[in-house]
């Protein structure tokens, strides 16, 4: 058998299919696989960094705990990604700072802390790749922080409706779920939901939100395209 019969999971990630280097090509045989259940505690904060981690199928969710109790979600991993925060704690040697948890079944794969710094500096396509992946997650992240910080919670919220609702109408989310996607309190975005429901908007329920209008939600969005 083929070494791209063999690997599967390397479908999902075609620069790393397309290397040919036999060291790579090892390590990508010996890789751990494993499918995980939703809500599924993937890493922790504070715990050493053991492993490289890429996501083969499902969506991963990493977040922030504040130290008033607020939590942020600070990115999700979907397929085709790799997570920015173990990545850069295996580089540095570092623990892990927030903590991961799986939105969905997932299947993920991990390759040991030993294998991945093999492979970054003997294979540069791998080191190509890895660096890459760091440079659009940060990318990713300050977008995040810039949203939270300068845009307006009621337009993030409405433009979080709409990406939601492109998966499932109705949102199969609670508001504080909500709220941590945009990192601010429960009872603003129970606020602001409210609101919506009052003009007719969204319909609310308990576990979960119907989009009504999306139109106006769009508009609300982006009130500049008015």
């Amino acid at each position: 058998m083929t070494h791209k019969q063999s690997n599967k999971w390397l479908n999902s990630y075609p620069p790393l299919r397309a290397i040919e280097d036999p060291l790579w090509q090892k390590i990508a045989d010996n890789a751990q696989i494993a499918r995980l259940p939703p809500d599924t505690v993937v890493f922790r904060e504070g715990d050493a960094c053991d492993y490289y981690l890429l996501v083969v199928d499902g969506s991963l969710r990493v977040q922030k705990t504040t130290a008033d109790g607020h939590e942020i979600v600070l990115y999700h991993i979907r397929p085709g990604e790799t997570c920015e925060l173990t990545t850069c704690c295996l580089l540095c040697d570092s623990t892990l700072s927030a903590y991961a948890i799986t939105e969905t079944a997932a299947t993920v794969v991990r390759i040991p802390k030993a294998e991945f710094k093999m492979a970054l500096e003997q294979t540069p396509l791998f080191k190509e790749f890895v660096f890459k992946s760091i440079d659009q997650g940060l990318t990713d992240l300050i977008s995040v922080i810039e949203n939270v910080a300068f845009v307006p919670t009621h337009q993030r919220l409405a433009a979080l409706l709409l990406s939601k609702m492109c998966q499932q109408n109705p949102i199969l989310l609670t508001h504080k779920e909500l709220a941590n996607e945009l990192g601010t309190a429960r009872e603003v975005v129970s606020r602001l939901l409210k609101e919506l429901e009052t003009h007719g908007w969204v319909r609310l329920r308990r576990g979960y939100i119907e989009v009504l209008d999306a139109s106006r939600l769009r508009e609300i969005s982006h009130p500049l395209d008015m």
